[in-house]
């Protein structure tokens, strides 16, 4: 194992843990042993959400607006969270620790409360100066499978998020454009109009799955029957919410370090790019 999947496989152990609030110390442990400066956001509790949010956000090293990578660190209860979403998580501290080593322009927040209607990022887009936000990259279920899938509802094509999703950039990382993705934390973005991508690994099979749910987003109908039995039959589902598979041992390293260098990729593309235009 090379020291990219070790550090990794390192953060997700730490990180997947049952307790909610020994996963959140530990991400605040892991952080501050990488020497991160972070600041706390939080709210009190309220309905469906007894414990209240608290968002860790990265101090930025750069004051210039920048893309977001975020991800949330909370779990079902009960569940290991593994891969929902300790793995986004591992993936979003080791990128933060090569932009910051690079100077790559870019700000980072590890939202609570998704799994308890996204209160983490919506606290977060009522308090946050969004001028410094050029766009929202959300990561959730990122740690099994080996084809990459991205969900940006023709957001996807708005500049910086453009070099997410290059042609060139899709096939060399295994990665592909669907339409329908689970809603996550980059829907309290999407309403405050922030250009957003969704990132996500599954197995290859699961994408035509995708697409196949793809079809039936926007129906003024609502979602038939056969919606949630195509969603049931997906491999990584197994992965989340108590699945059998809801375990550390079944995060795969190679996922991970698939989406790290796919993101590293078009994120360095992005700052290359901007760089060239001021120079």
């Amino acid at each position: 194992m090379d020291f990219i999947n070790e550090q990794l496989t390192n953060f997700l152990m730490i990180l997947a843990k049952k307790d909610p609030d020994e996963r959140r110390q530990a991400l605040i442990d892991s952080l501050s042993a990488e020497g991160f400066s972070f600041a706390t956001q939080g709210s009190g509790p309220e309905p469906g959400n007894p414990r209240g949010t608290e968002n860790i956000l990265l101090t930025p090293w750069c004051e210039e607006p920048s893309l977001l990578f975020g991800a949330h660190y909370d779990a079902v209860p009960g569940s290991y969270g593994a891969n929902d979403n300790a793995a986004a998580v591992a993936i979003l501290i080791m990128l933060a620790k090569t932009f910051r080593q690079q100077a790559v322009p870019a700000r980072f927040a590890f939202f609570d409360g998704e799994e308890t209607g996204n209160s983490g990022s919506r606290l977060y887009v009522s308090e946050t100066d969004r001028s410094a936000i050029t766009g929202y990259v959300n990561l959730d279920i990122c740690g099994f499978g080996d084809t990459i899938a991205i969900c940006g509802k023709g957001h996807e094509n708005k500049s910086p998020l453009r070099a997410f999703s290059e042609k060139s950039r899709l096939q060399k990382h295994n990665a592909q454009i669907v339409r329908y993705l689970p809603q996550s934390d980059e829907t309290s973005f999407a309403k405050v109009r922030i250009p957003t991508i969704s990132v996500c690994i599954v197995p290859r099979w699961d994408i035509q799955y995708l697409k196949a749910l793809a079809s039936y987003e926007g129906s003024f109908l609502g979602r038939p029957p056969e919606f949630d039995m195509i969603l049931s039959e997906m491999e990584v589902i197994t992965t989340m919410h108590g699945g059998y598979r809801d375990h550390p041992d079944y995060i795969e390293a190679e996922s991970m370090r698939q989406v790290y260098e796919y993101l590293l990729d078009a994120a360095t593309s992005v700052s290359d790019r901007k760089f060239r235009f001021f120079s």
